[in-house]
């Protein structure tokens, strides 16, 4: 569990300390979940109980289902945000894109396979720690994929802009292509790189050919991957505020 650093200072490590620390902290993550969470619910249940006494045609369904759609993802990348903000998690250290530069790396040197890493004009300087750690562990699988399965002698990873408020990535190799048969199961690493895509309220997709490769694509919403932090994020772990 997590505090913030105003109230780290002031703790002297006694018993009492440390329940002030865990009083805190179930504010704060009450504070969070009625903030960011309960009203976000509360407006969507008062949107479709209003949508549901008016006479509307299917396309006006498919526009309010669409609200629904967005509204659900920013509550589930909330609750995604607090469960970060609450383990302490670990950043990358460094930028985003140096750590993925860093992986290419490694990834080359191991495996012999060429890999070009393109950054568009409009990609942001700084990501939030969960869109960081999410983005990279995508394009890490996706690696990690091509190198036991694929064959490939070349890998494009381009970052950039799709719109003013979409944000893209995409992976790219040359090599024998992805079953993408959906009869077959999907296995663990594609369904656990589709969760943290979709975590960021975004969504992913793996398209192959045989014979021509395998290309893995995800958009985001913009505003999900470069907003501020949540207050929960401006902590200290507890261990370290009882060293006080």
């Amino acid at each position: 569990m997590a505090l913030p650093l105003a109230v780290a200072d002031a703790l002297s490590g006694t018993e009492e300390g440390q329940a002030g620390v865990e009083e805190e902290v179930r504010r704060l993550v009450a504070r969070e979940l009625h903030d960011r969470v309960a009203q976000t619910l509360t407006g969507m249940l008062v949107e479709v109980e209003n949508f549901k006494s008016e006479q509307v045609g299917w396309q006006d369904v498919v526009h309010q289902l669409d609200l629904i759609q967005v509204s659900t993802r920013q509550v589930l990348a909330s609750i995604r945000q607090m469960l970060h903000d609450l383990r302490g998690e670990e950043g990358l250290g460094g930028t985003f894109v140096d750590a993925v530069r860093a992986a290419v790396a490694r990834f080359e040197e191991k495996s012999n396979i060429a890999v070009r890493v393109e950054v568009k004009e409009g990609w942001p300087q700084a990501l939030n720690t969960a869109a960081s750690l999410n983005l990279y562990r995508i394009i890490e699988e996706s690696l990690a994929n091509i190198r036991m399965h694929s064959g490939a002698r070349n890998v494009s990873i381009v970052l950039g802009p799709l719109s003013e408020s979409e944000l893209g990535l995409t992976v790219v190799d040359d090599g024998r292509g992805v079953d993408t048969d959906p009869e077959r199961p999907p296995g663990m690493g594609t369904i656990g790189m589709r969760e943290r895509a979709m975590f960021l309220g975004g969504q992913l997709q793996i398209e192959g050919k045989p014979g021509k490769g395998t290309t893995v694509s995800a958009v985001f919403p913009k505003a999900l991957l470069v907003a501020e932090p949540s207050p929960l994020s401006q902590t200290i772990p507890l261990s370290e505020a009882k060293r006080k």
